[in-house]
């Protein structure tokens, strides 16, 4: 099993990969700027753009830690219809998203999907 953490180089994401890796998880660090990951060797770092879905490739995954914003300001993604079908049809398994309480676009568009799992408003600490 793979997972995919989008936002893997901010300040939450970096403790999920952080997590899966000491839970002995395979996982994909998904980022706009893979240049300046600084990673373990064992983590697959792969460049996409949440708001870019076209970007994005899920082949291989079996869940998604899916961020709610994305760009450099931090906006709320409008693209949560388009990752989730994508998501499913390449066969994600579960996607639990990081988000701040107030559902948006992406809480909607996975929530109604096939594979939500839930939320999460902090990063795991164990």
């Amino acid at each position: 099993m793979t997972y995919l953490v989008t936002g893997a180089t901010g300040n939450a994401g970096r403790q999920v990969v952080e997590h899966l890796l000491r839970k002995g998880q395979r996982v994909r660090a998904l980022t706009r700027h893979p240049e300046k990951a600084d990673f373990p060797d064992k983590v697959e770092v792969v460049a996409g753009d949440l708001m870019d879905p076209p970007t994005l490739d899920f082949r291989g995954i079996t869940g998604i830690h899916l961020l709610t914003i994305g760009g450099d300001d931090y906006a709320t993604l409008n693209t949560g219809p388009d990752i989730v079908a994508l998501a499913e049809k390449q066969g994600v398994r579960k996607i639990v998203t990081l988000w701040n309480g107030q559902p948006g676009p992406v809480e909607t568009a996975v929530e109604a999907g096939a594979v939500w799992s839930g939320h999460t408003s902090s990063p795991p600490t164990s």
